[in-house]
């Protein structure tokens, strides 16, 4: 039982490049993510103004990204395997996959 609970705490692996779009826009997004542990910096473009290098930290399944210009937080986002999906800031629901590593 221990294993399990402990296996269920360790970070996903984000590593890689994550492309898709918001439910409401058909713009491309393009997420590029480096994980080490639970801390994971990377990239966000194609978002128009939030464009920009982003940081943050990853416990389980959830993800939580900050702009590194101090900006507010993302809310939590869900990462279920290849898929990243979540509410960006300005509430645009995304939806990303990993499309290398």
């Amino acid at each position: 039982m221990l294993a399990s609970y402990a296996g269920a705490q360790s970070p996903a692996d984000v590593n890689g490049t994550w492309t898709g779009s918001t439910i409401r826009g058909a713009t491309t997004l393009v997420l590029v993510l480096k994980q080490d542990g639970p801390k994971v910096t990377g990239r966000l473009s194609g978002a128009g103004t939030d464009d920009g290098p982003v940081s943050g930290t990853i416990s389980g399944n959830t993800i939580r990204l900050r702009y590194d210009d101090g900006r507010e937080t993302t809310p939590s986002l869900n990462v279920k395997g290849e898929r990243i999906e979540g509410v960006l800031s300005g509430g645009n629901e995304v939806v990303l996959h990993r499309t290398s590593k």
